[in-house]
């Protein structure tokens, strides 16, 4: 007897993010992937940096956990983070039955280096603005 079919699993994947100070970091884009770099989920942090993803379809052995700061500056000026997530599923055959996996990430700050001259032009810019605006009665800023 031949049988068709694509086998299937399911998997959930959960963690928590924070930054190097092991705080947690709220509002971040968690989003999971296969090996083709194909999206399978998208979710965003709790407040206390806590997320969670489940799948069903595909058994994937592993899978990538991509996790964006997109609110800027909010919470906190992050670099975006791949974790490589390995799955093991229980079972073998059609249905290979449910994996789970727990990543916990840590984000760094981006560099401030490279803004911190811009930030002080643009600082004494905007004081001298300021200063000449009071002088000339003109609009403040």
């Amino acid at each position: 007897m031949t049988k068709y079919g694509v086998p299937t699993g399911e998997f959930q994947v959960s963690g928590r993010v924070k930054n190097l100070k092991s705080k947690p970091i709220r509002n971040v884009e968690v989003e999971v992937q296969d090996i083709q770099k194909r999206s399978l989920g998208v979710t965003a942090t709790a407040k206390d940096g806590s997320f969670q993803l489940g799948y069903r379809g595909w058994p994937h052995q592993e899978v990538y956990l991509i996790s964006r700061d997109v609110d800027g500056r909010r919470n906190g000026d992050y670099q975006s983070d791949t974790t490589v997530v390995k799955l093991n599923y229980p079972k073998q055959g059609w249905y290979q039955g449910e994996a789970s996996a727990s990543a916990d990430v840590t984000l760094k700050y981006k560099s401030a280096r490279k803004n911190r001259k811009y930030t002080k032009k643009y600082r004494k810019c905007e004081m001298h603005l300021r200063y000449f605006s009071f002088l000339f009665n003109l609009h403040p800023i």
